[in-house]
């Protein structure tokens, strides 16, 4: 249940918490074995690919000026019916300030203008505004606790989620847990000097404008939504580098298509109020998911 939201939630983490680094890049691949439509023999992968970059850049009050971008790439078949898979991309900005509001408090406020469409041309149908506000309370070094509030303006309607979360880590630096609920989860141990293994979780809901008519119909757009559970094991390739390699499996996953005028009053995390929607395909059902992911890590200690 995410809005382009997991990913960048990382990041943010990563800016507001105790922790001792920064993930300044990360690029990312997920594939799927076939997955089956239902009521029908067809089938169909899922493939994705994209990169994520934050550049902090600090100022003398102990603030941060916060930029970067996030871009994707989606291929998938909607229609089981259609020999070809329809492809949807997504670039955002970040904008915003990191804010050290007290002893204990810190703030994140962000901007995140995105693009996101199958790209066949650009135009104010491709366009969304997201936000998102962050307050982190530091109960000690190695414990703070969360609070806040994510926006945006999906396709089919405007759309919030609260954000509830932690992050701790164990004295002895091997037990890392970050959680930012109901978004993402992390839980993770050190098992050798440059191994871990942890359980993940992320949810996601995004939406893309369809430029090319999907069944006859000109005007309309795919909703994604899904939530992943995953194992990993990750390894430091060198001090800056770690490379993250998951299975997992994907729990109510769809990309249903819907004409865009068929919208809701509003949603609030899982729940979306006066939906009525048509939804124009069939659904696929769930199954493993593999993901890969590369790191280039700054410590702050540097």
């Amino acid at each position: 249940m995410k809005s382009s939201l997991t990913l960048i939630f990382l990041v943010l983490c990563s800016v507001c918490s105790a922790q001792d680094y920064v993930d300044l890049a990360k690029f990312f691949y997920a594939n799927t074995p076939a997955n089956q439509f239902d009521s029908t023999t067809a089938e169909t992968r899922v493939q994705e690919y994209g990169m994520d970059v934050t550049l902090p850049i600090e100022l003398k009050n102990g603030n941060a000026f916060l930029t970067g971008f996030y871009a994707e790439s989606i291929s998938t078949k909607v229609n089981p019916a259609e020999p070809n898979l329809t492809s949807v991309y997504s670039t955002m900005l970040k904008l915003g300030m990191n804010i050290k509001h007290s002893e204990k408090w810190t703030g994140t406020y962000l901007l995140l203008p995105k693009l996101a469409s199958d790209f066949k041309s650009i135009d104010a149908n491709d366009f969304q505004l997201g936000a998102i506000a962050l307050l982190k309370y530091e109960k000690r070094k190695n414990l703070n606790y969360k609070v806040g509030l994510y926006y945006n303006s999906e396709l089919f309607g405007p759309f919030f989620v609260p954000i509830l979360g932690l992050y701790y880590l164990s004295p002895s630096e091997k037990l890392e847990i970050n959680a930012s609920l109901p978004i993402s989860a992390d839980i993770n141990y050190k098992i050798f000097e440059r191994v871990r293994t942890g359980v993940s979780f992320a949810s996601f809901v995004r939406t893309y404008y369809l430029n090319e008519p999907f069944q006859g119909n000109p005007d309309n757009y795919l909703t994604k939504s899904t939530n992943e559970v995953y194992g990993y094991l990750q390894f430091d390739l060198g001090k800056s580098i770690i490379l993250q390699t998951k299975v997992g499996y994907s729990i109510g996953r769809n990309y249903r298509v819907y004409d865009s005028d068929d919208n809701i009053t509003w949603g609030l995390s899982a729940f979306k109020f006066g939906d009525n929607r048509k939804q124009l395909n069939p659904d696929f059902k769930d199954g493993l998911v593999y993901r890969a992911r590369l790191i280039y890590r700054f410590h702050l200690d540097e």
